[in-house]
């Protein structure tokens, strides 16, 4: 690996569908990064808010890429491969960093060689309590040079760009949800760090509309299963599979709830063929570390 630049540029990737005013105010926020050298790519999904126009009236700078269709996180990966940065900072289009995040994003990278992608601890916006910590370490008391990891938080992340060069991009097959697990697995598998970093800030303006819990359920339902038997042991896919479909069934009867929790575990079971295509089984030596 090529060492990286003094000042390397940034690069800060968005996908936008239907938040004009949260996107506006989280551009307004960016601006105010104390490190210079970024640029900011963001990918619209066929927004009908006026989201578009407002990028391009009120924020010139930004690079915009209008979609005509609504396709979910391959947006991302169009903005990956129109962005130009060493590190490519990872938003959700409602949330920003701290004014030395990119500082401190920077400083990381240079720092540890071998880390392929980082995790921030994000709060919200709104009442300042934390959002979202590492999957299993909920305390400040980490190491300065942080804590494995085996993903992390889309809605506050980085990434090396050679190392997304490398194992490739957001599994385009999921659409939402669950990426950034798939994501991070390629990057361990392939001998890279994903950690965790309480030091560096995120503020997600946490909202859910639009984001139906019909919708989350059956995205992450039904991706989690793909990921378990693209990635897993037959064994351990098996084993997690059976305590998904379990999860959803009691679900499902406690709640009469019957579409929502058993539709993906149907919709999962036969795209299974195509994703058995795909199967990559993890090296024995990082499976523990991408296991939670």
């Amino acid at each position: 690996m090529e060492p990286m630049m003094q000042t390397p540029l940034v690069s800060v990737v968005m996908i936008n569908w239907n938040r004009r005013e949260i996107l506006k105010q989280v551009l307004n926020n960016l601006s105010g990064q104390t490190y210079t050298q970024y640029e900011i790519v963001i990918c619209d999904n066929n927004s009908t808010d006026g989201a578009p126009d407002m990028v391009e009236q009120e924020f010139p700078s930004v690079r915009l890429i209008r979609l005509n269709e609504n396709v979910g996180i391959k947006g991302y990966n169009i903005a990956f491969d129109n962005s130009q940065g060493e590190i490519i900072v990872i938003l959700d289009n409602d949330s920003y960093l701290e004014r030395d995040g990119f500082v401190k994003i920077v400083k990381k990278f240079q720092m540890y060689p071998r880390l392929g992608a980082m995790g921030c601890k994000v709060y919200n916006y709104y009442t300042n309590k934390v959002h979202h910590w590492h999957p299993t370490v909920h305390t400040d008391e980490v190491p300065a040079e942080g804590v494995d990891a085996p993903l992390f938080n889309g809605c506050a992340g980085a990434a090396r760009r050679s190392v997304l060069q490398e194992v490739g991009f957001y599994p385009e097959e999921y659409f939402l949800y669950e990426n950034e697990r798939d994501l991070c697995t390629r990057i361990i598998n392939a001998g890279y760090k994903v950690k965790y970093f309480t030091d560096v800030i995120g503020y997600h303006m946490v909202a859910d509309e639009g984001r139906t819990s019909e919708r989350l359920v059956f995205f992450s339902t039904r991706n989690l299963i793909w990921y378990n038997w693209k990635y897993l042991p037959c064994l351990t896919a098996a084993t997690r599979t059976a305590s998904i479909l379990l999860r959803n069934a009691a679900a499902a009867i406690r709640s009469r709830a019957f579409r929502m929790y058993l539709k993906p575990l149907v919709v999962a079971l036969v795209g299974l063929p195509v994703i058995l295509k795909m199967r990559r089984v993890v090296k024995r030596e990082y499976l523990d570390k991408i296991l939670y």
